[in-house]
């Protein structure tokens, strides 16, 4: 059997979810012949097309030309649109629809906004098998999208894994930080709500010293969280810490007072991967799905409400002192049944 796999325009939240799951299949279906299209750079055994098939010409046309050659029996797409006069069996995973109802495109050109959101409909609407990730975005999809619940199949994911800990280093002394710090990593979009993060933080530190270690390399070049932060004259308690390296990441979780993930938009909490692997407290807002994944193991707040952020931080703390991690989490979302249930649609 010959499957495609598309991962051409794969966000970095979901890219170590791409990673696990396609060396995964490498393992465990050597029988079949992977065909993976992508336009970034992965680590992975196998051939890649790393073609530019991103504009709408060359993936309408181009994408189309390389697929009908390469005849696979079956093409799985990650948060992809894909040539809408492709025909064969397409499963399509939509983790959620925040990438459709928060397009990271917002401030591009007009035409490549409104071609995205034409062709990922019209690809939902064709597609024999969607898959996602919770009953809320299966609601999502019909309700909003008026996809049949029909076609759509809920699956449960996995939490990617993440680099072995190898090194143990201490972060306040690289930081150069006198306080205890909260972890925030995440793409800055405005869904993702680090401008009441901040104010958050900037509250707390009236009562008690905490610092905000901000990773990833895009948050630390974005002008606009810079000058919130000078506006709300709290420079001296953040650190933009980019992307650390590999052998140091648990140290930088396994320090901290936990990872805070004020997340508005409720979707499967993929990137809360390090934080589960490392077994770091979790501060969450309080969606629906959020709840449902974490039960007890977790403190909640409103990611619409800085009050409610500052009221229930005390209840993290406390709750943090007898915190003992996340196996029960990690039985229910492991690759292993995700792989199984997914591979039965092919």
């Amino acid at each position: 059997m010959k499957v495609g796999i598309d991962i051409r325009n794969i966000s970095n939240n979901n890219q170590s979810f791409c990673n696990d799951f396609i060396n995964y299949y490498l393992l465990n279906k050597k029988d079949n012949l992977l065909n993976i299209y992508s336009s970034k750079y992965f680590e992975l055994e196998n051939k890649i097309y790393n073609k530019n098939f991103y504009s709408f010409f060359g993936e309408q046309v181009n994408f189309l030309k390389q697929l009908l050659k390469d005849k696979n029996d079956s093409l799985i797409t990650f948060e992809e649109t894909f040539p809408i006069f492709y025909k064969n069996n397409v499963i399509q995973i939509i983790p959620s629809l925040e990438k459709i109802l928060y397009p990271e495109i917002e401030k591009t050109k007009f035409f490549k906004k409104y071609s995205y959101l034409y062709i990922i409909k019209k690809n939902l609407k064709n597609s024999k098998n969607i898959v996602c990730f919770s009953q809320a975005t299966k609601k999502e999809l019909n309700e909003k999208l008026n996809i049949s619940e029909d076609k759509i199949k809920i699956i449960n994911p996995f939490f990617p894994s993440s680099p072995n800990a190898d090194l143990v280093i201490d972060i306040k002394t690289k930081l150069s930080l006198k306080n205890d710090y909260l972890i925030y990593d995440y793409n800055y979009f405005s869904n993702n709500n680090l401008k009441r993060t901040l104010e958050f933080l900037k509250e707390i530190n009236k009562d008690k010293a905490i610092s905000l270690v901000i990773l990833g390399n895009k948050n630390a070049n974005n002008k606009e969280i810079r000058e919130l932060i000078l506006s709300l004259n709290i420079e001296k308690l953040i650190i933009f810490a980019g992307n650390p390296e590999n052998k140091e990441l648990s140290s930088y979780y396994k320090q901290s007072l936990g990872v805070i993930y004020p997340i508005v938009y409720n979707n499967f909490p993929i990137t809360l991967n390090n934080a589960i692997n490392y077994n770091t407290p979790i501060y969450i807002s309080d969606g629906e799905e959020n709840k449902e994944i974490f039960g007890d193991l977790v403190t909640y707040f409103s990611p619409i409400s800085v009050s409610s952020m500052i009221k229930n931080f005390p209840l993290f703390l406390e709750n943090s002192k007898s915190f003992n991690g996340y196996d029960k989490i990690k039985n229910r979302y492991n690759i292993k049944n995700f792989f199984d249930n997914l591979t039965s649609l092919i």
